[in-house]
């Protein structure tokens, strides 16, 4: 999410309340959660090893870098700091096990949300105001559900109260090989 006119958003008082880390496990020889974001600016994310094995977890960030060794030693942990957002969610994997990915959001701000199973998300206490906010899949990239949606951005106006974008279809199209 960002202004329309590029001023600085305001940021909800609840949000500082927010957890300073945000954890991904390798369980079972995935990761989870598969997404998950993170406001750089007051968070870092912890990767915590929960398999009896190494893992060499791979950020694949455009702005950040960073490579590490999760040793096989159960409940291992390594922190990373970011010092900057990133343009589109960072791919995470592991250069032992290839299945094993987990997409993560880095953004300077706390207004960020993934779907539930059913495809429906909620972004609590947003401020009022014009805002642009981008829609993204792992498969497609920059979702285009709608034609003014150019590069998976919405335009939106947010006002006082409950804001509903209602249902938004997706042709499943976008989704085949």
């Amino acid at each position: 999410m960002k202004k329309k006119n590029s001023q600085e958003i305001k940021i909800h008082p609840s949000y500082y309340k927010l957890p300073k880390k945000v954890s991904l496990f390798h369980q079972n020889s995935i990761y989870e959660p598969h997404t998950l974001g993170l406001w750089h600016k007051h968070q870092e994310l912890v990767v915590i090893n929960k398999d009896p094995h190494d893992h060499l977890v791979q950020l694949n960030a455009l702005k950040n870098y960073f490579s590490r060794n999760l040793p096989k030693k159960i409940n291992i942990q390594r922190t990373f700091r970011f010092q900057t957002s990133e343009n589109i969610p960072i791919r995470i994997t592991c250069d032992i096990h290839p299945w094993e990915e987990s997409y993560l959001l880095v953004l300077n701000n706390p207004y960020f949300s993934s779907t539930d199973e059913t495809g429906a998300f909620t972004i609590k206490n947003l401020p009022v105001g014009d805002f642009q906010f981008r829609i993204w899949h792992e498969k497609v990239g920059y979702l285009l559900a709608k034609e003014e949606w150019g590069r998976g951005i919405v335009n939106l106006k947010i006002r006082p109260g409950k804001n509903d974008l209602g249902v938004i279809k997706v042709s499943p199209k976008l989704f085949e090989d």
